[in-house]
């Protein structure tokens, strides 16, 4: 009787599914916790690591208004680097509701990962059958990079953002769909690249000339204002891509061009998702899903472009379209699902205790 009811109702089901993972996801922490910090961190204090210090500098006292010289650890770097969005959404509700930042990022982040795992449903029913469709959802829900999702990080606000406006790009609302994508530009640098796939729909499709320029006006409004805004705090309108230099993205080196991409190479977690995410853009556009495809690698190369493989893992697992890969991949066989699906689950069973354990490669 529960598995019929649980067919005929998806939602019931993705709600189902994902409290599940978020019940492994909170045991994960606990084991991680007992084996690494015999008990004596909390889940909200382990869980913000790296990018999260920085979002915390912009929600408690704004944005800097020029390039730090202490702590050490952070000389010669500025929180520009970090879209405004995410943060502020954060710090409003924070103040509203008196709950810490870090642990309001983390429930919002459960928030906004529900609402994305809905949305895909929606989206891939669009072309694929019921089943494929919640493949895609426990694929999602299951991702070993939940850990972001778990952490004072923009990446669970970028894929709810990004699966919205996709869903309404593909439904024709494409006006509608183009103010989430303003919204993913104010969210993260690669957020302006929802204009690849607006562009390539209204082509696609012989849409009227005008109605694209300012769908893509508006998906550009949001990083425009931040810029704005960097010009009047920091004097330099690309301040946030510019001060990526003091992360070590510095562009190619052709004097160690050959040293620089064995670095590359030799990053093997990194490396390998980019990869991987490459490889199912192609396979994308063999089948035709362009918009997908090509946003996909619009937003995994300009991480490599800067001439490290350094977060391209993360870049590249917390996109939707790299799930929607899969989809498309596994869509006639039930190899392919059972072997992504037990791969995935293993990787989210331990990407927490990694995390825990300061493992550099999920930086």
């Amino acid at each position: 009787m529960v598995d019929k009811y649980l067919k005929s109702n998806w939602f019931l089901f993705i709600l189902l599914i994902f409290v599940i993972s978020r019940i492994i996801m909170y045991y994960q922490f606990s084991l991680a916790n007992t084996l690494i910090l015999h008990d004596k961190g909390t889940f909200a204090t382990s869980m913000c690591k790296w990018d999260c210090k920085w979002y915390l500098t912009i929600i408690n006292n704004g944005y800097d208004s020029a390039i730090r010289t202490s702590p050490k650890i952070w000389k010669g770097l500025a929180n520009w680097a970090f879209f405004p969005l995410y943060p502020n959404i954060v710090g409003f509700v924070s103040k509203i509701t008196t709950i810490t930042p870090v642990l309001t990022g983390i429930i919002l982040n459960q928030l906004f990962i529900f609402i994305a795992a809905v949305f895909f449903y929606r989206l891939l029913r669009l072309n694929f059958s019921d089943l494929n469709s919640r493949f895609g959802v426990v694929l999602l829900v299951f991702s070993p990079f939940s850990v972001y999702f778990a952490s004072l990080y923009t990446e669970a606000l970028y894929l709810m953002l990004s699966v919205i406006g996709f869903y309404y790009l593909r439904t024709s609302r494409e006006i509608f769909g183009s103010v989430f994508g303003g919204l993913l530009s104010a969210t993260r640098p690669v957020g302006i690249m929802f204009m690849v796939p607006v562009f390539i729909n209204f082509i696609r499709y012989k849409k009227p000339l005008a109605k694209m320029i300012i769908a893509l006006g508006i998906v550009s409004l949001g990083l425009v204002i931040y810029m704005v805004f960097l010009k009047y705090r920091a004097g330099d309108f690309l301040a946030f891509q510019h001060i990526q230099k003091g992360w070590g993205r510095k562009g190619w080196d052709s004097s160690n061009l050959g040293i620089q991409i064995w670095n590359m190479i030799t990053d093997f977690h990194n490396s390998v998702l980019f990869l991987i995410s490459f490889l199912l853009s192609c396979y994308m556009i063999l089948k035709k899903y362009y918009e997908e495809a090509f946003f996909n690698l619009a937003c995994i190369l300009p991480g490599v472009m800067t001439g490290t493989m350094m977060s391209e893992g993360r870049f590249s697992g917390t996109l939707f379209t790299f799930y929607f890969g899969f989809v498309v991949l596994a869509e006639k066989s039930w190899t392919i699902k059972i072997a992504v699906l037990v791969i995935s689950f293993v990787l989210y069973m331990s990407y927490y205790v990694y995390w825990v354990g300061h493992a550099n490669f999920l930086i």
